[in-house]
């Protein structure tokens, strides 16, 4: 039996502190053909590392129709940089560390730049098949979180006392979590039993 426990996230969001905090740059890539899950959860880990004073990107090729909406809601607001997300062309030419929200190699945005970089964190509710990101700095996979932004916002409030996110950065985690939960019918969701 698979269970939350917010040792286990607050020892994660410790140790993910101190990997950004030891970068100049974080890169921050999900898997291929994002859905709104993979890219909220992107959006947390760059208010993270934002607030911890680091330069963030977020590594996106095409955005889906799904997730198109939430894209806008970024790079048409002057509040966020204009580079903040980035092609995988792009990533790799300037690449340092970078955070994952998937697993697999495989199906990660730009696998490629995984080879360039230094310092790799997965981050993944999908239970770990045979093909795995072996060279991961820290790799936080709990299939018992209900989606990737539900980890990152467990996370979220242990890196950073009175982190403040931004309401188009909760609109982005709290629509990852919505889908991937089925509306909240599917699954546990931070503290509440929903079945």
């Amino acid at each position: 039996v698979e269970k939350n426990t917010r040792v286990k996230a607050r020892v994660k969001a410790h140790a993910l502190r101190e990997i950004i905090t030891g970068k100049d740059k974080v890169l921050v890539m999900g898997h291929r053909m994002p859905d709104v899950d993979s890219f909220g959860s992107a959006v947390g880990i760059y208010r993270i590392a934002t607030t911890l004073g680091r330069k963030c990107h977020i590594v996106l090729d095409e955005a889906t129709t799904a997730i198109q909406p939430l894209v806008d809601l970024f790079k048409e607001n002057p509040e966020y940089d204009e580079d903040m997300i980035i092609t995988g062309q792009e990533a790799i030419e300037m690449a340092g560390s970078n955070a994952v929200d998937v697993n697999k190699p495989s199906i990660t945005e730009c696998s490629e730049l995984l080879r360039y970089c230094k310092s790799i964190v997965v981050l993944d509710h999908h239970r770990q098949g045979t093909e795995t990101i072996e060279n991961a700095t820290l790799s936080y996979v709990e299939p018992y979180a209900s989606s990737a932004c539900e980890m990152v916002s467990e996370i979220l409030q242990y890196t950073y006392d009175n982190i403040k996110i931004r309401p188009e950065e909760a609109d982005c985690m709290y629509s990852g979590i919505m889908v991937d939960t089925n509306n909240f019918i599917r699954r546990e969701y931070i503290g509440f039993n929903l079945r």
